[in-house]
């Protein structure tokens, strides 16, 4: 039976203001009256539990300081009524929502890069497009990235804690050191400027990289490669350096940096960039391509562009 868009949004509302840090006793005996008012009601609220996968809990895709902010609040509020009540579009826009940018403690938009300081001294620089969680207790100090890239530099604790980071693929834990981590679709990237990690992958033995090399993982394990520590780290001067890279990689890169579609044309791929580049400038960099490849830019719009043969 379908829901009414009424007892949909409401719904949305309260599943969004658990989330918002909780319900005062208060608001939680209204939500409790709200639900008793109709069968509809409670229909509307079970429908909005098997959606976000909670049962009476906060779910964690969706918990998070930037619900906090009353704009992101109402966006998910209008997403997840759209989804109860069956909407196509609803279930559109919740598989492409930004749950990554809603659930972190801190993120960055395309083009973007944030210096943080951590509660240790340690600190991350996030590159575009990036999003992480922190959580330190008593016995580690964790950095849980969701997406993108950062930079690390740890500092040492009192307390004797490990510095770990982790993402899909498995862990990483600091040995007294300056690294960077990349997440890609199914491997993490990891390059050691100082010191060493150990990479734990979730399904293979870990092991040691020492600084000035780096490995690709995934969750059946890496392998151990040389490093180019200036090319490495370059994306947080705001440079992106190509030696002799297809043009099909280098855009895919670029891409990372700006919004909307940028794409190559097949056609185009093999040809080969060297340089480096002004990542601030990407349309300076598209413009430079054209002016020395035998390439132009096709744009259908500021966001929609391809790079295809001349």
């Amino acid at each position: 039976m379908n829901l009414s868009q009424r007892a949909a949004r409401e719904a949305a509302y309260w599943m969004m203001r658990m989330q918002d840090g909780g319900l005062s006793p208060a608001a939680r005996r209204r939500w409790r009256a709200w639900r008793a008012e109709s069968e509809e009601h409670e229909r509307a609220w079970r429908r909005a539990e098997q959606v976000t996968g909670t049962l009476d809990s906060v779910p964690s895709a969706l918990a998070a300081p930037a619900l906090r902010r009353a704009a992101s609040r109402r966006n998910a509020v209008k997403t997840l009524a759209l989804v109860l009540t069956g909407a196509p579009l609803g279930w559109a826009a919740w598989r492409a929502a930004p749950w990554d940018e809603w659930r972190a403690d801190q993120c960055t938009a395309a083009g973007e890069r944030r210096d943080i300081t951590l509660p240790d001294g340690s600190s991350l620089t996030l590159n575009t497009d990036t999003a992480l969680n922190v959580r330190f207790d008593a016995a580690t100090r964790t950095v849980h990235l969701l997406r993108g890239e950062i930079l690390v530099q740890t500092a040492p604790d009192p307390a004797g804690r490990s510095f770990i980071v982790r993402g899909p693929q498995g862990s990483m834990r600091a040995l007294g050191t300056r690294f960077t981590v990349r997440l890609d679709e199914a491997h993490t990237r990891l390059a050691v400027l100082q010191g060493a990690v150990e990479v734990s992958p979730a399904n293979a033995s870990a092991y040691r990289l020492p600084a000035g090399s780096q490995t690709r993982f995934s969750t059946a394990g890496g392998a151990v490669e040389g490093l180019n520590e200036d090319a490495a780290a370059a994306w947080v001067d705001g440079v992106l350096y190509a030696e002799r890279m297809p043009l099909g990689e280098f855009i895919a890169e670029l891409a990372r940096y700006r919004p909307g579609l940028l794409r190559c044309d097949p056609a185009a791929a093999h040809l080969r960039v060297s340089g480096a580049f002004q990542l601030r400038d990407t349309d300076g960099v598209l413009k430079a391509l054209a002016s020395s490849l035998p390439v132009r830019l096709q744009a259908r719009t500021r966001y929609w562009i391809t790079v295809a043969p001349a």
